[in-house]
């Protein structure tokens, strides 16, 4: 599974691209040990600095965690410790209409997703989140809540791709529904829940987008995208 790797020029560099290579592949799951140290050096004909050094890298991205006494294993990046599409967002000047504007793309189909494919356990599960935004005590508890129901009708719909995006951008969807008030937060999201529950797609997505429109009034482009 593992190549050697020729040329000295930034070595570090190549073996996280060979890792990321056998990530992608499916060569690499969440939970597989990789060779020892020095074993794996050997595999990749690199030094043994040259090897931390590319795994210390993967350990603040949150995709490999080394073990004390045990060894570097393959883990979900759920760390949160640095976050690469979060970071050149900001860093490219992004703001948060952009992230307003991801979120109503993504959000009024992912709803409609959720009412084809939620199951009875699922749908359970949502009624338990979206029972808890009525008990909300803080304006932290409410962003928490807001993100909880969302990020659970992404989860719903089942895409690992569009779940992994949606995570890498929890951070930044924090500070966009920051600049909302919160008036009939409760009820905004229960009807959500009644349209994926009764299973009904085109329902789910169109409450969906009267709750963006309703929450964050200023954007210019909903009638546009509506019509496409």
């Amino acid at each position: 599974m593992f190549q050697a790797i020729q040329g000295n020029e930034q070595l570090y560099k190549k073996v996280m691209e060979q890792l990321q290579e056998l990530i992608l592949d499916g060569k690499l799951k969440v939970g597989d040990k990789l060779p020892p140290e020095r074993e794996l050096s050997e595999m990749l004909n690199v030094s043994r600095p040259a090897l931390k050094q590319a795994i210390s890298a993967f350990n603040i991205l949150g995709i490999i965690q080394s073990r004390q006494g045990d060894g570097n294993y393959i883990v979900s990046n759920t760390g949160h410790i640095f976050n690469p599409v979060a970071l050149s967002f900001c860093l490219n000047e992004g703001n948060e209409e952009d992230v307003l504007e991801f979120r109503y793309i993504l959000e009024l189909k992912a709803a409609g997703l959720a009412a084809l494919k939620a199951t009875p356990q699922q749908i359970e599960k949502l009624r338990w989140v979206v029972d808890g935004l009525r008990f909300v005590a803080s304006d932290e508890e409410r962003f928490a809540a807001n993100i909880n129901f969302h990020s659970e009708i992404i989860r719903i719909g089942g895409n690992r791709l569009i779940i992994s995006i949606y995570d890498s951008l929890k951070d930044l969807i924090v500070k966009q529904v920051a600049s909302t008030d919160g008036s009939n937060f409760y009820e905004s999201h229960f009807v959500i829940f009644q349209a994926i529950e009764e299973r009904d797609p085109a329902r789910a997505a169109l409450l969906m987008a009267q709750h963006f429109t309703k929450k964050f009034p200023n954007y210019k482009y909903y009638d546009q995208l509506d019509k496409l």
